[in-house]
């Protein structure tokens, strides 16, 4: 006989409990169970079928317990675990292990009891999206593949992908998110992945978060906001590799190619690249495209204003050129942002467009712009199943597959192509980008925008500002919160609402074609149109 160690002269047996596989027709549910919804999710149900890790808390059924129909069969009554029997029954389980609790069979005060022990939040807390995270990341670091741990979990695969990804952020990472306020999830937590380290990334996130912008809108934010950095620096390399001067902005006194073309008879801009004037701005923030101008051009016959140099015309001048920059700075913040927005909202999209049953104001509102056919529709409706945003947010579903849909998805495929139509034109063509401004007409226009953004956020959708600002019938001033605007860049107190019915107009940006800077008074100026050394 084997000798006994130590530890195990330790241990204390307990005589009033069993455990046992028993089969799932000899369990009921206790008949004070308090819980009214098992919430049962498809990812429980499945975490059970395959593996059940927690024992349930059964005691025997009293002898003299009266039975009902159907219940003469029952032998034990289930105290903790109530959950995972009806995930058991939802699955057809043929048994549940469980722990036969005697010293309870005829303690009913403690039967209650327990059940409060079991799902109180005072006596449970459950994993934070950091703890699941470390823990999934361990278990895949441990040797489990993600097909298990997916099984186990009842985890979808991306679900497990993205809680793997999570677990490798660094410590830094993870005390900078800890640190922010929000209710973090294995999604958001993967999101960080790409930024991991890198604390400027992680400061900007913290301070939208701050906001109370969404993680994702965030990360999309920055990554738009690097990609056109990356850009400019490309395109910066390539002309400077030409040998063409480079600068931030159009010095003082220059004049765009295409202006002088308007005011110089004869001027052929292909012809200005050997003029010793001869150069290309690229402005330090916004889009990667360079404007050819001209530092000399009394040299064509053209000489623009004298620049005052009184003390007081220069004062009188700061002003305006303040206010110049600011909006500037908005048109390029709004740009990202509308095109930040977008990758977020055709994700979601793409999301309600794969449920099993439509909401129910979907069909309403398909039949309402079937009915009024507003532009979006007329110019893009019949053409949508052949853009590059169809299978990315329908997938490939076409005509014939649609016998086979269950009729509450069905208003769903007929949104599709109305909700590809209307994303096609809010991001595709080049005046997509004019949609969000009142100084501008867009591909889209703003009441019809406001339609479209309206219905997803009553199905659900969380707009980012610039959104709600369209939503609201209002300017937009960025993305910081009112009380963190600049005062220039604050609504006027004195402006009246915009009624969100109201029709609207476009009020052309004036554009000062004298300007010392040209052009200097179109804060969009240059996002449009590419350049070659003949432009």
């Amino acid at each position: 006989m084997p000798e006994t160690a130590d530890w195990e002269n330790g241990l204390r047996e307990v005589g009033n409990v069993r455990l046992a596989r028993i089969p799932l027709h000899l369990l009921d549910h206790h008949p004070g169970n308090v819980r009214a919804d098992y919430a049962l999710t498809d990812a429980f149900c499945k975490s059970l079928a395959a593996e059940q890790q927690v024992a349930v808390h059964v005691v025997p059924i009293p002898d003299n317990q009266p039975r009902g129909e159907g219940e003469e069969g029952y032998r034990f009554w289930v105290t903790k675990g109530n959950r995972r029997l009806a995930a058991a029954r939802c699955e057809q389980l043929p048994d549940l292990l469980c722990l036969i609790d005697l010293g309870k069979a005829g303690d009913r005060a403690g039967q209650f009891i327990d059940m409060v022990v079991e799902n109180d939040d005072e006596f449970r807390r459950g994993l934070t999206a950091f703890e699941q995270a470390q823990a999934l990341f361990a278990a895949h670091a441990a040797g489990a593949s993600r097909t298990r741990i997916r099984k186990l979990t009842g985890r979808t695969r991306e679900e497990v992908a993205g809680a793997i990804t999570a677990g490798r952020l660094s410590e830094q990472t993870r005390q900078a998110a800890q640190q922010m306020n929000h209710a973090w999830t294995l999604e958001d937590l993967a999101l960080l992945a790409e930024f991991d380290g890198d604390e400027d990334a992680l400061a900007e996130i913290h301070q939208r978060v701050g906001w109370g912008h969404k993680v994702r809108y965030a990360v999309e934010y920055i990554r738009t906001e690097r990609a056109e950095a990356t850009e400019r620096a490309r395109v910066r390399a390539e002309l400077e590799q030409a040998g063409i001067r480079v600068s931030d902005d159009i010095p003082s006194g220059a004049l765009t190619l295409t202006r002088l073309a308007d005011v110089v008879d004869g001027f052929d801009p292909g012809t200005h690249t050997e003029c010793e004037g001869h150069g290309v701005f690229l402005r330090s923030r916004g889009t990667a495209t360079p404007l050819a101008y001209c530092a000399s051009p009394e040299r064509h016959g053209y000489a623009p204003p004298e620049t005052p140099s009184a003390s007081g015309a220069c004062a009188v001048s700061a002003a305006p050129a303040k206010a110049n920059e600011l909006e500037r700075k908005l048109v390029i913040e709004g740009n990202r942002a509308w095109k930040a927005s977008a990758t977020v909202r055709q994700e979601w999209v793409a999301g309600l467009l794969a449920r099993a049953t439509a909401p129910k104001p979907v069909l309403a509102w398909v039949a309402r712009q079937l009915m009024e056919m507003p532009t979006p529709l007329r110019d893009k409706l019949t053409g949508a199943r052949h853009t590059t945003l169809w299978a990315k947010l329908v997938g490939n579903i076409d005509a014939a597959s649609t016998a086979a849909v269950r009729p509450g998805r069905l208003p769903l495929l007929a949104l599709a192509p109305i909700a590809v139509a209307y994303e096609h034109q809010m991001t595709v063509p080049d005046s997509a980008r004019y949609i969000w401004r009142h100084d501008r007409t867009g591909a889209v226009s703003r009441a019809d925008a406001r339609a479209y953004l309206s219905l997803l956020v009553e199905l659900g959708y969380q707009p980012t500002p610039i959104e709600q600002a369209i939503i609201d019938g209002l300017p937009y001033r960025g993305d910081a919160p009112a009380e963190e605007l600049e005062p220039e860049q604050a609504p006027d107190a004195g402006e009246p609402p915009h009624e969100p019915g109201a029709e609207e107009t476009s009020t052309p940006v004036p554009q000062d074609a004298d300007a010392g800077a040209d052009p200097g008074t179109d804060p969009d100026a240059g996002d449009g149109g590419s350049y070659s050394a003949a432009a």
